[in-house]
């Protein structure tokens, strides 16, 4: 068996032709059988996930490279999605994390389960996923994400400030970007009501737990002000019987839930964001 195992992938975005490189060092993944990869782009992801494809086109996919890993006998599968942007990485990772066992563990957004390790880095969202959830399938699911991870470049997500408040940082696990209709129902449903018919808008949203209290901090932005208006319109008495609105100084609007600290409304209220 070659120390080292190259996959050679054709990647197709924008219609240019670029070539991908996924290198697996045995000494780091022992025992490696067989490894096959095979690639979707954006047509045939429908062939893939069938269903889920539209929640991935909805972010902003480009191409998926999909490895079959057979090491010490046991089968491993590990999706690499290629999004748009960091953005829209994060966005699919933030609605699918779910009951992390640990999180932080080979990057700063990631989430580790028995049977799946997800990541977001840079362009890409990661999961590596098992069938059985054994101790053994989890330490080599970990070092399979760790190769790949390693040969994807970082690019920074670009949060907005009001979620590193220090209210809030301590639940930033939470924080959720929502995208569009599928990604509201799929990450924030209780919230869809709110935003049915609606389809050009971002919303950022933290769920706060914090002592006693439970309250939910989000930031909402449309393509075009005649959605924004359309949108207050439509839900003006839900708004009004459960909600506190904020205009965001740099567009969009804030919009609370729940029983929020009176010293974070009222910097924001002052313009403190």
């Amino acid at each position: 068996m070659n120390k080292i195992f190259t996959l050679i992938i054709l990647v197709c975005a924008m219609n240019i032709a670029a070539q991908e490189t996924f290198v697996f060092d045995e000494g780091s993944v022992p025992d490696i059988n067989s490894l096959n990869s095979r690639f979707f782009d954006h047509d045939g992801l429908w062939g893939y996930i069938n269903g889920g494809a539209d929640l991935y086109l909805e972010y902003g996919f480009e191409q998926i490279t999909v490895l079959d890993v057979k090491a010490n006998g046991l089968d491993y599968k590990a999706d690499i999605y290629k999004m748009t942007s960091p953005e829209a990485a994060f966005g699919i990772f933030s609605i699918s994390r779910y009951k992390c066992r640990d999180s932080g563990v080979l990057c700063e957004n990631d989430c580790a389960t028995p049977y799946q390790y997800i990541a977001a880095k840079g362009t890409y969202y990661l999961s590596v996923s098992n069938s059985t959830g054994s101790l053994e399938h989890q330490e080599i699911i970990l070092k399979i994400a760790r190769e790949i991870l390693a040969q994807i470049p970082i690019e920074k997500v670009t949060v907005p400030s009001i979620f590193s408040h220090e209210l809030l940082s301590d639940n930033s696990g939470s924080l959720k970007l929502i995208t569009g209709p599928l990604g509201m129902q799929n990450g924030f449903v209780r919230w869809d009501r709110l935003f049915t018919g609606f389809t050009n808008y971002t919303v950022w949203i933290l769920p706060v737990k914090q002592d006693d209290t439970n309250y939910t901090v989000s930031l909402v932005s449309f393509k075009n002000n005649e959605d924004e208006v359309s949108f207050l319109k439509k839900n003006e008495l839900q708004l009004k019987n459960a909600s506190i609105l904020f205009p965001n100084r740099d567009g969009g609007f804030f919009l609370f839930e729940g029983n929020v600290p009176d010293n974070l409304l009222n910097m924001i209220q002052n313009g403190g964001y």
